[in-house]
């Protein structure tokens, strides 16, 4: 069978090369003949599949082996040696001081014969100690015009002078002043409409037109001197303490005069965020009305214990007013005091407040308000309840804004009417009444709102419940009863602007409403309504340089004639122009 396989392949080839010598002679001869080749074969061959041999033969490691080191650390210290060169000692500069003015002088001139002077000198600037002196006058000698036309002289003049020290100690300091003051008055409001039959009144005898010394006049003076010596610690472990000592001798021009003794001691302690401690206070006044020749002294010892707790977010203090009074009466008062505040993201602090206070009333004190006030004897006035409803409110760091709500109930609340016994009714007495009154207060600030501007308004208002009659032993029955002299609202706005650095200027005004002045027209009583005031002034100043400028007021500049008290009108437009001098 293998011999008959070979043969075949022979005969296989030997046909191959028939056909293919055939074919090239016919190409020769250009012609193709049809030939038929029929081949016998068995054997039909069958090819496998090929597989690709990888070009990156790659060797299964099944065992592998981690290497491991041990090493161990001998140290080994080597003795060494260095000795540093000397260098100079550094010096620690701080920042340079700036210089401090020691004082300033200011001197004006207006109409209505106006002279103004104002000095102020301190001591430079020291460790241990602090100096200085200050002196203060202004006055008026102009006239202003009545119902009839008739030229009153209205001056006055006000002057104060006094020197002040300051010792300074590791833990304390010692401070003190004396003072002299002195605050001279005329009594020219009088009301010509208020006796009816006029007639019978001589005005020649209240010719005020050539001469002011026709004027009765009035004259306050004081002269004193306190002391005081406090510590100066600001560890929570530490007592605090203040002892102060004052002596002051007020006199007037009518022989009036008193005595004022006044010794404070306070002593507190603060431990975390409690403090405690109580304050105590002993005044003795001795006073002598002249026109009755009487002399009566009060006395007054005033303890305050209190207890206050503050964090971030309260404020809380609760203690006690006390107060014994022995006088002509003798009387022990205690009054609450109780406060609480709360800090809400430090933008709002509403708060709540209950106290009351006793009001020393005698003639040094009662003349700061009305200085037309005659001498007379006093009753003192009892702040017996007072509740106080409010909210400060940071806005922004420009905006600060405070309203509150209160209540008060007041004994023997002070009002003042015309003394009908004086001829020509330009003095003023006391009426006391029980009081029960609500109110508002609401304050704006601004500052810096706009480069250079600064704004600023307060608003009161207030309304009197009740109106009761006074507790005055024998006082007579009060008719008709108004808050006399006393108005209901009272607003203030002041607003300045720095224009450049020598130039800045600005508006005040003042607006009070409607009141009411206890009158009397041929005996019969009457409740006269005073109009209300509106006040508007300009102020300004140019300052040359740092040291030297110049300012001018313009006063009422609406030349309202209004009055400050009844029948005392105040003076019109006045103008001031001046200069001051640091240095």
């Amino acid at each position: 069978m293998k011999r008959k396989t070979n043969d075949m392949k022979y005969l296989t080839l030997l046909i191959a090369f028939v056909v293919l010598g055939c074919s090239l002679m016919a190409q020769e001869d250009n012609t193709l003949e049809e030939q038929t080749v029929v081949i016998y074969n068995d054997y039909s061959p069958v090819l496998k599949d090929a597989s690709r041999i990888q070009s990156l033969p790659v060797i299964a490691d099944t065992v592998k082996t981690e290497p491991k080191f041990e090493y161990s650390v001998m140290p080994t210290m080597y003795r060494t040696s260095f000795i540093p060169q000397k260098i100079s000692a550094a010096t620690v500069k701080g920042e340079a001081l700036k210089p401090l003015n020691t004082g300033f002088v200011k001197v004006g001139y207006g109409n209505y014969i106006s002279p103004f002077a104002e000095l102020y000198i301190n001591s430079k600037r020291q460790k241990n100690y602090s100096l200085g002196i200050s002196a203060h006058h202004h006055s008026s000698f102009g006239k202003i015009k009545n119902y009839l036309d008739q030229k009153i002289y209205s001056g006055y003049d006000d002057s104060r002078i006094e020197a002040f020290g300051k010792k300074l100690f590791a833990k304390s300091v010692l401070s003190g002043k004396i003072y002299f003051s002195s605050n001279g008055i005329n009594y020219y409001g009088y009301d010509p409409k208020v006796y009816g039959n006029t007639d019978t009144i001589n005005w020649d005898t209240f010719d005020y037109v050539d001469t002011r010394d026709e004027v009765e006049k009035q004259r306050f003076n004081r002269v004193g001197a306190n002391m005081a010596f406090e510590s100066q610690q600001t560890g929570l472990k530490h007592w605090n303490y203040k002892l102060g000592l004052g002596y002051q001798y007020f006199f007037t021009k009518t022989k009036d005069y008193q005595h004022k003794i006044d010794v404070i001691a306070n002593i507190g302690r603060s431990v975390k965020n409690i403090s405690y401690g109580v304050d105590i206070n002993y005044l003795l006044n001795i006073n002598k009305i002249a026109w009755v020749n009487n002399t009566n002294n009060d006395m007054f010892i005033n303890p305050e214990p209190y207890f206050r707790f503050e964090n971030e977010k309260w404020n809380v203090k609760a203690g006690a007013n006390l107060v014994y009074s022995a006088g002509s009466i003798r009387k022990f008062y205690i009054y609450p005091d109780v406060y609480a505040q709360l800090n809400i993201s430090n933008t709002l602090l509403p708060y709540i407040s209950y106290g009351g206070h006793l009001e020393n009333n005698n003639l040094e004190y009662l003349s700061t308000i009305n200085p037309f006030v005659i001498s007379f004897p006093y009753v003192n006035t009892s702040y017996q309840h007072e509740a106080n409803l409010g909210v400060k409110a940071n806005i922004s760091s420009k905006i600060y804004l405070h309203i509150n709500a209160n209540y008060s109930h007041i004994n023997n609340m002070v009002f003042f009417v015309n003394d009908t016994i004086v001829p020509l009714h330009n003095k003023f007495r006391m009426e006391y009444m029980d009081v029960d009154r609500v109110g508002a207060y609401a304050e704006l600030s601004m500052r810096d709102l706009t480069p250079g501007l600064d704004i600023m308004l307060k608003a009161h208002y207030y309304y009197y419940i009740k109106l009761g009659d006074s507790r005055v032993l024998n006082a007579p029955k009060i008719a008709d009863a108004r808050p006399w002299q006393m108005p209901d609202l009272d607003v203030s706005l002041r607003a300045s602007y720095r224009l450049t650095n020598k130039i800045s200027f600005g508006v005040e005004g003042y607006f009070l409403n409607k009141c009411y002045a206890k009158e009397y027209v041929e005996g019969v009583m009457f409740a006269k309504k005073m109009k209300a005031v509106v006040d508007v002034n300009l102020f300004g100043e140019y300052k040359f340089d740092d040291n030297f400028s110049a300012f001018l007021y313009l006063n009422n500049i609406a030349c309202q004639r209004y009055y400050i008290w009844n029948n005392y009108r105040a003076q019109g437009f006045n103008a001031m122009v001046g200069l001051t001098y640091l240095f």
